[in-house]
Order: C-alpha cells, then structure tokens, then sequence
C-alpha cells in the first residue's frame, strides 16, 4: 500500500486500498475499488487530493507508521461534536474528549514514527477536524520525543485537539485565539495549560504572532508544539508539500517562528519520506527505488531499488541520499 496524489492515479494498474469517506463520514468507494473516470472527477471536486492504493510497486509495505482509518475518523466524529457544541453554545463533551486525547496517546506511544494521513485525503466537509487530530498527533510526537509525562501530554493534547475552537464562535482570523481561550476557560475541568496552547498557536518566537505578540519564553512550550504542528499540517494537507520539504521549511525558521528546542524535537520526530514514496538516489540509473519501511533514523529510510528489486538501508550508507521525489503522471 502507498499514499499517492490523486492527479497520479492510473485505473489500470492501481486500486484503492482504504476506504473514501464522505462529509458524513460514509464510505463512497470502498478498499478494492478500481476508480471510474467520473467518480475520479467527483473526488477531485469534493477536496480529495490523496488516496492509498495498491499496486505492483506497494507489494509488501504497510504504512505501520500511520494510524487506522476507522481509529481516526472515530476521533473526527468526537472533535465535530465538541466543536458543533462549541458553535451552538452548549457544554463541551468533556469525556469523549478525554478519551479521544488518551487513544491519540497510546497511538503515539506505540509507534516510534507518525506518517500522517492528510486532510485532504476525505471530503473537505470534515477538513477542519482531521487537521486539529492530525495536529494533535504531531504535537504528542514532540512531546513524547522531549519526554513529556503522561499528564503533561494530556494537557497539550487536550490544548491541541481544541486549539481552533474558537473558529466556531468567529471568522475573524487574529480573533479566534481569545475566543478559543475564553471558551476553554469556561470548562474548568480544563487545564490553564490547554486553555493558553489555543490562545498562544498563533504567536512567534520573534513577537511578531498574534493576538498579543509575544516573543521567546514569553510562549508556552506547549503552544511552540502547537504552532509548528498546525504550521507542518497546514503544509502537507493544504499547501502541497512533501514532508521533506515541510521540515526543511520548519527547521529554516528555527529561533525566528519557531524556538530551537522544539524545531529540534520535532525533527527527531517526523518522517521525511514516508513508506511509499518513490525517490531517485544518488547512484545512477539503477537509483530509482521506493521506501518501504522506516527502521531506526526517520530521514533516512529503506528503499527498495525497483531495477535491481534489492533493499538496502539508508542508515548504513552514509554516501547515498535521496535526489529527488518521483511524482507518476496518467
């Protein structure tokens, strides 16, 4: 199995291998299917970039890295229901979160590597709960890698998983920190902590953020996570970039947007090429290959050679890198 942009797609050597799933979180085309050239336009119209297929190149990887579909999705299903509580002025439902924040958790906990499954790879009625889960996600990674207690990474999961709720009560951008903060604050069931991650998301290391400009240590840590979480997401679901890309832009903006310590976190954290991707090595034209699986460093994968059909394992070959990322055309 490997994650392709849609534009990539071929119907006659590639069929789905995970579920499509509507607004309502209904499957529109199941695991197996071969893609119609209408319903192909049909995705492309909804908001759907990405998709996970199977095909003769994907035998044998498995994208361990990534979370279950369904596992996901349940967890969109509580953030929606929090945030449609939120915009309906109602009581946040304080458990499911809780719980949704502890599954995110152990999720993290038992893989040494996260591999996102993007937001534009569902209907784009659901965009705004997948990116806070998948914030959440990345955000737990960092602060797993900085060796966050359980309660400390309670506290910023439960922050992140609701660090844009205060787009529900308004449209204005620079306002929804404090309405997030404020709507927080009002479940003192809720850590300060988590409350300050979505009133702080948007403010930088050199003051120049938003709402009160804060700068340097004036920022929670907590919030720094958030930032370079939501920032990273952003990139990948919305902006198009390859996670290699993605963290080559984050850690240029070390001690500028973003502080040090946790730039650095999170590139112990996330992988620049995840399982699946077809890359172009260094070593000729017998240097076209795809990642299979990440072992022990997240930059430097194993790839399987395509011509040759032999792995060989980055981490031991300090000499080959990757040149570049090869994109299929249909």
């Amino acid at each position: 199995m490997r994650m392709i942009h849609i534009e990539e797609y071929n119907q006659h050597t590639m069929q789905l291998a995970k579920p499509i799933f509507d607004s309502k979180r209904r499957v529109l085309l199941g695991a197996g299917t071969i893609i119609h050239p209408k319903y192909h336009a049909k995705l492309v119209e909804i908001g759907v970039k990405y998709l996970f297929i199977e095909d003769a190149k994907s035998h044998g990887i498995s994208l361990e890295e990534m979370m279950d579909m369904p596992t996901w999705l349940d967890i969109i299903a509580v953030t929606e229901t929090a945030y449609q509580a939120s915009k309906a002025n109602q009581s946040l439902p304080l458990i499911p979160i809780q719980q949704a924040v502890k599954k995110l958790i152990e999720e993290v906990k038992k893989r040494n590597a996260i591999m996102l499954i993007p937001t534009t790879a569902v209907d784009q009625g659901l965009a705004l709960y997948a990116h806070v889960v998948n914030v959440t996600l990345i955000a737990l990674q960092i602060g797993k890698k900085l060796r966050y207690t359980y309660s400390q990474l309670n506290d910023l999961g439960v922050g992140c998983l609701l660090h844009d709720i205060g787009k529900t009560r308004t449209t204005n951008k620079e306002d929804h920190p404090q309405v997030g903060f404020d709507i927080i604050r009002a479940n003192r069931e809720i850590s300060l902590v988590s409350a300050h991650i979505a009133y702080q998301h948007h403010e930088t290391f050199d003051g120049k953020g938003y709402p009160r400009k804060l700068s340097d240590n004036q920022i929670l840590e907590f919030a720094q996570i958030c930032t370079v979480a939501n920032d990273y997401d952003h990139m990948i679901s919305k902006e198009g970039y390859l996670p290699h890309e993605a963290i080559e832009q984050i850690m240029a903006l070390s001690e500028t947007t973003y502080s040090y310590r946790v730039v650095l976190a999170f590139s112990q954290a996330i992988i620049s090429y995840p399982p699946g991707t077809q890359v172009q090595l260094n070593i000729g034209s017998k240097g076209k290959g795809i990642v299979t699986r990440i072992q022990s460093n997240p930059h430097r994968p194993i790839v399987r050679l395509l011509e040759v059909n032999k792995e060989i394992n980055l981490s031991d070959q300090p000499t080959i890198i990757v040149e570049s990322i090869i994109r299929e055309k249909n």
